[in-house]
């Protein structure tokens, strides 16, 4: 067939043909071509970072609410989130974007680029007198290193080909980048927050690059330097809390300190819908057993929390799962004490709403149960795990209003959850000072 191998004479009558139909449909209904720019626009992408897909409440309401976000401001273009669970966030954010994607690329590379300089390091030192092995720790890696790995094959495909395919996406595709909020950076977890480094590597390159509602606490002093070079050099850099913002700029003058990112859409359908909500236990509860040095003294304080509350024998006590598995012993002890335990899984948060409605009384170690129970008028006690971490969450969930009062694992004397929230009292008007003006600004800025 003539034309066969390369297409040319059949793919151009093709071509013709579907233009000229396309002319005719718009002369009938009047529509308008686009302009060249915006076909190029569309062919593009915006570019998110984040750590949705582990899954972890927190992390998965951030992601859902930047991509819904995106939908309603400029659902034309593309977005593509990158994260280290690709598969199960793919799941999570399905059907919230009408041209929505996920890889892996920015988070596999910080973290195969960190095994590789781990098992570098420990070679060398395996190969010298045992008295003169320094090689670290994986987490003692230093972050620069693994960034600087990860950007360099960013410009060289070739250093990390099993990622060609992603890296040049970044490359040829991105419009914009934006590293969205949650606290999964930080200096423990030194291959999240080298990814960081690839906001300053966007603006380099032409693509304007935001950093929003960051926790980065703990940071010790030499990754604090080095993020605040990031942020110096990028569009935007926001903190989520106060000891953050310090750390990187204790003047201010290039970083801001922002509410959390689940904010962005004003809360709206994030929680159960009022119809649901009735049935919903008077006493809540979301205590963890990940990140805690002593479970079980954990989960005896929340005992002893609801003793103290007195919660009568049998009355139902919700259990929030912010990460699967995770509330399991806090369920079984609760039903060892006495009470009739409620447990609201992960995966039914994100599908049906968080259960909190104003009059209920919460106890929670996790700063997003917090967060959104105190803005929806629940009155609540929080219990500050893994000092430098979870207090720093939960000090930024005061200073955006809430009124919970504090207990520590084996205070004798528990107070009361019977501080309304200054949330509820300021109703939308917090909502309001805590979501961007115009939501469309926002896009404009970050495309600018």
């Amino acid at each position: 067939m003539s034309g066969s191998g390369s297409g040319g004479p059949l793919k151009a009558a093709k071509r013709a043909f579907w233009e000229q139909i396309t002319r005719l449909y718009n002369r009938h209904y009047g529509v308008k071509p686009l302009p060249e720019t915006e076909i190029v626009r569309r062919s593009k992408c915006h570019y998110l970072i984040g750590e949705a897909g582990y899954p972890n409440y927190g992390d998965e309401l951030i992601a859902r609410e930047w991509v819904k976000y995106l939908a309603q401001v400029d659902p034309e273009v593309p977005v593509v989130l990158d994260c280290l669970c690709a598969g199960p966030a793919a799941a999570i954010c399905s059907g919230l974007h009408p041209k929505f994607s996920v890889v892996d690329t920015v988070a596999q590379m910080c973290m195969i680029d960190r095994a590789h300089i781990y098992d570098e390091q420990h070679a060398v030192s395996d190969s010298v007198e045992p008295a003169a092995a320094v090689a670290p720790t994986i987490e003692e890696i230093p972050v620069p290193q693994i960034a600087n790995r990860v950007l360099a094959a960013l410009d060289a495909e070739g250093l990390d080909a099993r990622y060609a395919a992603g890296i040049r996406l970044l490359n040829n595709r991105a419009l914009d980048m934006h590293v969205i909020g949650g606290g999964y950076m930080h200096s423990f977890w030194n291959a999240n927050l080298a990814r960081l480094a690839v906001a300053k590597w966007a603006q380099a390159h032409g693509k304007p690059a935001v950093v929003s509602g960051v926790g980065l606490e703990p940071l010790d002093a030499e990754d604090a330097e080095w993020v605040a070079d990031i942020a110096s050099h990028i569009t935007a850099f926001s903190c989520r809390d106060m000891p953050s913002l310090d750390a990187i700029d204790s003047s201010h003058s290039y970083a801001t300190l922002a509410p959390d990112d689940c904010f962005v859409n004003g809360l709206e359908g994030v929680y159960l819908p009022d119809e649901a909500a009735g049935d919903l236990p008077e006493t809540m509860v979301c205590v963890q057993t990940d990140l805690v040095p002593d479970p079980a003294a954990l989960l005896d304080h929340m005992v002893a929390v609801l003793q103290a509350w007195e919660a009568p024998a049998g009355e139902r006590v919700g259990v929030v799962e912010c990460i699967p598995y995770d509330s399991m012993d806090a369920l079984r002890v609760i039903r060892d004490h006495g009470w009739e335990p409620v447990l609201f899984p992960l995966q039914n948060l994100i599908d049906h709403g968080f259960p909190a409605r104003s009059g209920q009384r919460w106890l929670s170690t996790r700063y997003h149960p917090h967060l959104l129970a105190a803005a929806r008028g629940c009155s609540g006690t929080f219990i500050p795990v893994k000092p430098g971490y979870y207090d720093v969450k939960h000090a930024a969930v005061l200073r955006m209003g809430s009124r919970w009062t504090q207990t520590t694992i084996g205070d004798s004397l528990i107070p009361k959850p019977d501080l309304v929230s200054l949330i509820r009292r300021c109703g939308s008007h917090t909502v309001t000072r805590f979501a961007p003006k115009s939501p469309r600004s926002t896009a404009s800025h970050i495309r600018s």
